[in-house]
């Protein structure tokens, strides 16, 4: 069974990280840059490609899947 992720899902950031694994979401342009040290690896950096490049997203930002490995980032008051 293939999983897909549609075109327009929308959900902040940490809905997404508790939905799908970070490992699926890499395959739809999201990035995590991680720091290993004493054997634990710790996510300290997550990003999504956008129309305009690369751009870091945080853990309230709503994301919305607009195809092509494409994401729009919306931060509300921010």
């Amino acid at each position: 069974m293939k999983i897909d992720l549609p075109v327009g899902t929308r959900a902040t950031l940490d809905e997404f990280i508790d939905s799908y694994t970070p490992y699926f979401l890499m395959k739809y342009g999201y990035n995590q840059y991680a720091a290993h040290s004493m054997g634990i690896n710790k996510a300290v950096c997550q990003s999504v490609e956008t129309k305009y490049g690369e751009v870091v997203v945080h853990h309230d930002d709503i994301l919305t899947y607009v195809g092509n490995k494409k994401w729009s980032v919306t931060r509300d008051g921010r």
